[in-house]
Formats: C-alpha cells, sequence, structure tokens
C-alpha cells in the first residue's frame, strides 16, 4: 500500500500558478525561494552546474543525464591525450585521423545513445553528419582552389576577401543545410533541442571533411614524418578541437533560434540573445572572426589562442541559448503522476522541470520520455 502524502501546493512568485512544494516551478522552471525566472545557478540540461560553466559535454550534448556523460568526457580527455602521444611520436597520420575523428564519432555515438532521431536515424544522420561531410568536401575543394590561384597571381586584396569573408559565410550556409532540411520537410522534429542536435551534427561533418581534405597530403604520406610534434599538436588543436566546435556551436546557435522561432508561443519575452536575428549576427561574426584570424595571424600559437577564446566565449554563449530554450518548452505543460527525475532520480510529480533540481524534462533522452509516456 502506497502511504506516500502528495507533496503540499504552493504559488509560483513568477507565473502564479499553483505547484507541487520543491525547490523549483514545476511549471516555468523559476527558483521559488527567490522568484528568478533566469536561475543562472542551475542550468537547465544538468542543474548541478551554473549555465556560466565552460563544459562541453553539458553544452554540446545536452539530452545526456550528467550520471550518463562521464564515458564522453573521458573519451574526449583520452583521445586528445592519444592525439599528443601520436604526434610526440612522429606518427603525424595517425594523429591527425583520430584528431579529426574524435568528435564526430563521438557525437555520432551519442545521437544514437539519446536516439533524437526517433524512428529516423539514417535520414537525420543523413541530412546532418553526412550531408554536412559531402558539403564540407565539396567546399573545401573548390576554396583550396580559389585561393591557390589567387595566391599564385598575387592578388592578395581579392585573396583576404575570400578567405576572410566570403568562405566562412559560404560554408556556415552550407552547414545550415541539413538541418533547414529537416526544419521544413520534418516539422515533428519540434524541440528547439533537436535544432542543437542537428546544428552541432552538421558542423561536426562539415569540419570532419574540410580537415581532411587540408591534411590529406599528409594522411597519404609516410607513416613516420618529420617536424616538430609540438607544432603538429597545435596544428591538430585547431583542426580537430577548436575549429569544430567552432562550427559545431555556430550551427547549432542559429538552428536552435530557427527551432525556437518557430515553436516559442512566447516571442515577447524572449531574450535577444537566443533570437533569430541575435544568433545570426554572432554565428557570421565568429565566422568571419575564425577567417580573419587564419588571414592575417601567421604565427601559429597566436592563432591557437585567440580560437581558443573564441570557443570559450560561443560555448557558454550556446548554452545560455539552451537554458532560455528550456525554460520557454515548460509554458503548455500540465502535472502528471509522480515518476522518477533522469537527472536526480527522486520521484517527483511529472511536470516540465523537475520541482526538486530543476531539470527539465525536455533535456531528458526521448525514449526515456516515450516510456514514461506510455505507462512504462
Amino acid at each position: 500500500m502506497d502511504t506516500r502524502e502528495d507533496p503540499p501546493i504552493v504559488t509560483c512568485p513568477h507565473c502564479g500558478a499553483n505547484v507541487p512544494a520543491g525547490e523549483f516551478c514545476g511549471l516555468c522552471g523559476a527558483h521559488l525561494a527567490t522568484g528568478s525566472p533566469r536561475r543562472s545557478h542551475a542550468y537547465a540540461a544538468v542543474p548541478n552546474q551554473r549555465v556560466a560553466h565552460l563544459a562541453i559535454v553539458s553544452t554540446l550534448f545536452p539530452h545526456l543525464a550528467y550520471r550518463r556523460s562521464g564515458p564522453f568526457r573521458v573519451a574526449i580527455v583520452a583521445g586528445g591525450a592519444l592525439v599528443v602521444m601520436l604526434a610526440a611520436l612522429h606518427l603525424f597520420a595517425p594523429a591527425t585521423v583520430a584528431a579529426v575523428f574524435l568528435l564526430p564519432v563521438l557525437y555520432l555515438m551519442y545521437l544514437y545513445e539519446v536516439e533524437v532521431y526517433e524512428d529516423e536515424p539514417w535520414l537525420v544522420v543523413g541530412a546532418t553528419m553526412v550531408l554536412g561531410a559531402l558539403l564540407g568536401l565539396a567546399f573545401a575543394n573548390v576554396a583550396g582552389v580559389s585561393l591557390s590561384q589567387l595566391d599564385l597571381t598575387g592578388d592578395r586584396e581579392s585573396a583576404f576577401v575570400l578567405a576572410a569573408l566570403a568562405i566562412p559565410i559560404v560554408a556556415q550556409l552550407l552547414m545550415l543545410a541539413g538541418p533547414a532540411f529537416l526544419y521544413t520537410f520534418r516539422a515533428r522534429f519540434r524541440e528547439p533541442l533537436d535544432g542543437v542536435t542537428f546544428g552541432a551534427a552538421s558542423g561536426l561533418g562539415f569540419s570532419l571533411a574540410s580537415s581532411l581534405t587540408a591534411f590529406w597530403p599528409l594522411i597519404t604520406g609516410p607513416l613516420v614524418a618529420n617536424g616538430s610534434p609540438i607544432d603538429w599538436a597545435i596544428r591538430l588543436t585547431r583542426a580537430g578541437l577548436l575549429i569544430a566546435l567552432i562550427n559545431a556551436c555556430t550551427t547549432a546557435l542559429i538552428a536552435a533560434a530557427l527551432w525556437l522561432h518557430r515553436y516559442d508561443t512566447r516571442r515577447g519575452r524572449r531574450p535577444i540573445m537566443s533570437s533569430l536575428l541575435g544568433a545570426l549576427v554572432i554565428a557570421l561574426g565568429v565566422q568571419i572572426m575564425v577567417g580573419v584570424i587564419g588571414a592575417v595571424v601567421g604565427e601559429l600559437l597566436v592563432g591557437v589562442v585567440l580560437l581558443a577564446a573564441i570557443s570559450i566565449v560561443l560555448l557558454l554563449y550556446v548554452r545560455v541559448v539552451i537554458h532560455d530554450a528550456l525554460l520557454v518548452e515548460g509554458a503548455e505543460h500540465g502535472v502528471g503522476p509522480e515518476a522518477p527525475c533522469p537527472e536526480c532520480h527522486r520521484m517527483v510529480p511529472t511536470m516540465a522541470f523537475c520541482p526538486a533540481c530543476g531539470a527539465a524534462r525536455a533535456a531528458g533522452t526521448k525514449q526515456g520520455r516515450a516510456r514514461l509516456a506510455g505507462g512504462v
């Protein structure tokens, strides 16, 4: 016999709804004690982290519960260590392959882990990673030939405009092709986190193909090569981690804002940071900055430091957009039966947010929410 008592009902100071008592409002996600709707101390996807917390996994892998994200964090660190070790042994070709494949392979594993693609895995993977890779391969070859021709003719002004402006903008638009297809023809992928996932996957696929094209002469060369291991470790950090992260973040940022533009019923109250215009300005601005750095900064280490700073700021910005998107999704949900929270595992009423820890249900895996909806 179940002797548990229902939690007392309180009034949320932010949305005014009568909700079960807890630390957070289960409907709007606001912090009940302070009435703060922003709750910057509790990131909506992983509430034991602040919104302003630097983390690759909880930012670009938002459907993973914190307890399930450990292997992905370990894999990123281990992959980076493997790249450094191979570079130290002058095995530059294997180091390059490991560097450029690390994040795309992990993201592909993430897609299958959380089943964000629902019952159309090949369509989603094909429209994001595969299409991104094909476009990246074609574009890298065309852009490389065009830049080489301008360098041979000595037209530095045109080469700068191409490298710093045209190439970054066109590349960003191409990275959006797959997510735009899913947005247009698969409207049932309606959650803003779908946009984040599809955008990041497309950006990583594009980055993988572009990097492979750039490093192909090295990859097909001798197994043991000459050169400075430190220089190659820095080059591979730039291509395999920083550029891939930047491309994933900018594309995820625009895609998330695009999904929010369609489904947010409270547009008048949406922060400018998560608006479609704001996302486009930031994403294209970042891509142009990356292009300018590549065109004018000759010192390899200085360029990597600048890209690392951009990556950090961009990751933090994407977290703000994801946080806002998850708070928006609580607008029209009611109160359901008690069920374990996927994040803190406490038995709480099924609501848009866990009243105990504040985790957004929309950040849980889709198969887990489907089981809950089916009463499993």
